[in-house]
């Protein structure tokens, strides 16, 4: 899915020249070939030649009529045409498999949601993910020529040159590839990527992009990662595993210290996330007889958020604790990468005001701000939707920049 038009050739700028006007089509809703030639600074006649192609041979335009004539020949409208392609996106998690089929435009056409049994590994959570592809090709009836791709949100350290999750601490996974498997069997482009920044690229393309283009995204969910987002484009590192904010160590006044999934000690996850809060909710409870989380019957991160809010004690205390720690690590985060808004995402990221205004406060405390500038800290647009719809994001992006 990669041009190997060389840099400075004819080909090379032509296909940026098309780059460029047709994500001005798409971003314009409908705008005039004279008006794409305005805000290009590009000749008419080179308009007309990438508008053409995009309308025969991309089909990723058309034209839809003509404009009001303000003196001399009415205007030429085309339009971005999202509807009749389509795209994959899959949320692969720890406790669920989150699947939709969404056009070209964004718009979600069918969904499929599959809960996994944490204790399967690789090859059975392959099969759910590739049962949930097909009832979606099958269930909306399309033309399966039509599937654009395929785009997979997985937690783990993605080496962006093979492709490849070297590692995830939360499925306990090593070297494993998602990608061959999926294009092998459903014939489409397939694109990876770790989920804390597949939700941060979901953002930036139908979320908080609208206004910002220099954010880092916090995922705090089962376990806990960021995306960082850089002039509009995702920030991957050398091999792309940039974000760990999850495992970076903490200060802890346990004696021995948590042993996080990773394999270190203190790491964030071990007191943020919602697999570190429902563990030391589990370790803790023998310390408070009297704790209202001693009658239920399952102590998940919810639960917990639902006492914390009843103001049970240690519910209060686990939830003020990862506030803590969140605000702290992801004010260091800010005055590293001096980003213009930093966004919270994830379910933990719901649990309600007391816990994210906590963050807040404490972020507010430990960044460094000026009197002309104060970074904020928002709420993820897209919320519980944001891997998923990040994961439509990966495959548009390619068709976007015409890498097919």
């Amino acid at each position: 899915m990669k041009s190997d038009h060389p840099k400075g050739s004819a080909e090379y700028i032509n296909r940026l020249n098309k780059i460029k006007v047709l994500n001005l089509i798409r971003e314009s809703g409908e705008i005039s070939r004279a008006e794409i030639v305005k805000k290009t600074g590009l000749s008419a006649p080179t308009i007309t030649r990438i508008v053409d192609s995009l309308i025969k041979t991309e089909q990723l335009a058309e034209q839809i009529g003509i404009g009001e004539s303000k003196g001399g020949r009415p205007p030429m409208i085309v339009r971005f045409k999202g509807e009749d392609s389509y795209v994959i996106g899959i949320d692969w998690g720890r406790t669920h498999i989150y699947g939709i089929l969404s056009d070209l435009n964004g718009n979600t056409l069918f969904a499929q949601d599959i809960k996994t049994n944490q204790t399967d590994g690789f090859e059975s959570d392959l099969k759910l993910v590739s049962k949930i592809t097909e009832k979606l090709i099958f269930k909306s009836g399309i033309d399966k020529r039509k599937l654009r791709g395929i785009g997979v949100a997985a937690a783990g350290f993605v080496n962006n040159k093979t492709d490849v999750i070297e590692y995830s601490p939360n499925f306990n996974w090593e070297n494993v590839d998602i990608r061959k498997p999926l294009a092998e069997l459903f014939q489409v482009p397939v694109i990876v990527d770790n989920v804390s920044r597949v939700m941060a690229r979901g953002e930036l393309m139908y979320g908080v992009g609208d206004k910002f283009k220099d954010f880092v995204f916090i995922n705090i969910g089962y376990g806990i990662g960021s995306g960082i987002i850089h002039k509009g484009q995702a920030f991957f590192g050398f091999e792309g595993i940039a974000g760990e904010i999850g495992h970076t160590r903490i200060h802890s006044d346990a004696a021995a210290g948590l042993i996080c999934a990773c394999g270190k000690l203190d790491c964030l996850e071990c007191y943020a996330s919602g697999r570190g809060i429902s563990s030391l909710a589990e370790n803790k409870l023998k310390y408070y007889p009297h704790s209202s989380l001693n009658g239920l019957s399952e102590l998940s991160t919810q639960h917990i958020a639902e006492e914390a809010k009843k103001g049970d004690e240690l519910a209060l205390y686990l939830f003020n604790q990862a506030a803590d720690y969140l605000g702290m690590s992801i004010a260091a985060v800010a005055n590293l990468l001096n980003p213009q808004v930093i966004v919270l995402g994830g379910k933990v990221s719901n649990a309600g005001s007391f816990f994210t205004e906590r963050v807040r406060s404490v972020f507010q405390r430990e960044v460094i701000q000026q009197s002309s500038r104060r970074i904020e800290i928002v709420q993820s647009k897209l919320s519980n939707e944001a891997a998923v719809i990040g994961a439509v994001s990966l495959i548009l992006n390619e068709v976007l920049n015409l890498r097919e």
